[in-house]
């Protein structure tokens, strides 16, 4: 197995919040080389295209949840948006991403958590990459719609195997028959195609 091989099963294969915030503070620095230019990673991309889509406002504030090595903030600010906070729970990756100066503020939260954010406080919020394996749990999801602001939108991927494994639908559809989202999109995507693996693009608007 090689480097880019194993610390990609170690992530997938995380078993505790501790165990995977040690790998990715381990593979920060490589991060975005791996993703984007080794193992092909379009989703951030495709994300970005969709949110563009939805919300046109430059100046719409907007939450990168899960933000990373700032992948996803770099892209929104090449489309002019200027509003950008991120947040993360990995301090190493948190570090790679301020060094981009894409964002307003990097906040370091555990989405698993209630977030110390304010009802409402964003008119979108992106989520890529970080519903798979060990990572953030399908409840994390009503977290993101709280803190959206009614008719904002929340847009984000769910790797093929953990939507089936955990039933990510059932979640959706809770939300939506709740009356609290809308579902726009449900677009399945390549995630990395170097493992041919796929994801799901979710584009939700807030009741």
């Amino acid at each position: 197995m090689n480097p880019r091989s194993n610390i990609h099963e170690q992530v997938l294969t995380a078993t505790t919040t501790d165990a995977l915030m040690d790998t990715y503070g381990g593979w920060a620095e490589q991060y975005d080389h791996d993703l984007t230019k080794a193992w092909g990673y379009p989703a951030p991309e495709r994300a970005v295209q969709q949110l563009k889509r939805y919300v046109p406002d430059a100046n719409a504030t907007i939450l990168d949840a899960g933000c990373g090595t700032g992948l996803v903030g770099q892209l929104l600010r090449q489309q002019g948006f200027t509003n950008v906070n991120g947040l993360d729970f990995s301090a190493g990756m948190l570090a790679q991403a301020k060094e981009k100066q894409v964002y307003g503020t990097l906040l370091q939260a555990d989405m698993n958590r209630p977030l110390a954010i304010p009802d409402g406080a964003y008119q979108a919020v992106t989520c890529v990459g970080t519903f798979t394996s060990a990572h953030v749990k399908p409840d994390a999801l009503s977290e993101l719609v709280r803190i959206t602001c009614t008719g904002g939108f929340v847009v984000f991927t769910v790797r093929d195997t953990y939507w089936a494994e955990t039933n990510f639908d059932h979640h959706i559809m809770s939300l939506c028959q709740s009356n609290r989202v809308r579902l726009h999109e449900c677009r399945t995507e390549p995630y990395i195609q170097e493992e041919g693996s796929e994801c799901k693009l979710l584009v939700l608007e807030v009741l």
